[in-house]
């Protein structure tokens, strides 16, 4: 009993909440998904404000598979596991980047899209800031946001430009469009759905993502949740995966 109750104060100490099991969410008829909100094309507020994108649909269709409705759950960059481990929703989704550090916390799902490191910038600066040398200058500003794997990149690869810390990356594409930052580092995937959005705007600066930064999307459970992280692999490659990518101008092979 002395063990047991050891054991429970423990996980309340570390903020870890036992995630609701596959059955229980079967058993609700809800699957909550949890997303940032800030990244399109995969999770993001149209100009309606209603809440679209690639894993938005793809949320939709896993629900579909499993006979439940998908409820979303707003997370951001900086909370994102600790509200997962909090068990404030049952999937991350909407830009998840597999790493060893997330590997070694949750269970994460096999690749959903591929992935890596580019700089996005104001168009007029884009041809002067295409590798990281040219990058790392002084009169050169960077503009980013907290908590992902965009600001871990900034902080290990760039230290002679002038760094510019906002609050999202809401906030970062604003600073590129009203020119109070040069460019960003974000992934190739929100890099050229941008590109394509707003042409003469914002334009990638590196055509291929930084060396040893290919990476790939994901979707993150629970450690103690394989059978959902199973249902979940064994839907990828029957989803509708391939039809939303085009829908969304996903890219799902790197050349």
């Amino acid at each position: 009993m002395k063990k047991l109750t050891a054991i429970m104060a423990l996980l309340l100490c570390s903020g870890l909440a036992q995630a609701r099991t596959y059955d229980e969410i079967i058993s609700s008829k809800t699957i909550r998904i949890g997303v940032p909100a800030d990244y399109a094309p995969l999770a993001f507020y149209d100009n309606q404000n209603s809440l679209v994108g690639f894993d938005i649909d793809m949320a939709k269709d896993l629900a579909k598979k499993l006979n439940v409705t998908p409820e979303f759950y707003i997370t951001s960059w900086p909370t994102l596991s600790q509200d997962l481990a909090a068990d404030k929703y049952d999937v991350a989704m909407g830009g998840v980047t597999y790493t060893k550090d997330r590997a070694a916390k949750f269970l994460l799902s096999d690749q959903v899209v591929p992935n890596g490191k580019i700089a996005l910038a104001a168009c007029d600066m884009a041809p002067q800031l295409s590798n990281l040398d040219a990058i790392n200058q002084p009169n050169v500003k960077v503009v980013v946001n907290p908590g992902g794997t965009n600001e871990s990149f900034v902080n290990q690869n760039i230290h002679t430009a002038h760094i510019i810390r906002v609050k999202n990356n809401i906030d970062n594409l604003q600073a590129l469009r009203d020119k109070t930052a040069d460019m960003m580092v974000t992934d190739l995937i929100e890099g050229h759905y941008y590109e394509n959005k707003e042409p003469n705007v914002l334009c990638l600066a590196t055509v291929k993502p930084f060396e040893g930064t290919e990476s790939y999307k994901a979707y993150m459970v629970q450690l103690n949740n394989k059978k959902l992280m199973d249902e979940i692999n064994n839907w990828l490659p029957n989803s509708n995966k391939e039809q939303l990518a085009i829908k969304w101008g996903v890219i799902t092979h790197l050349n």
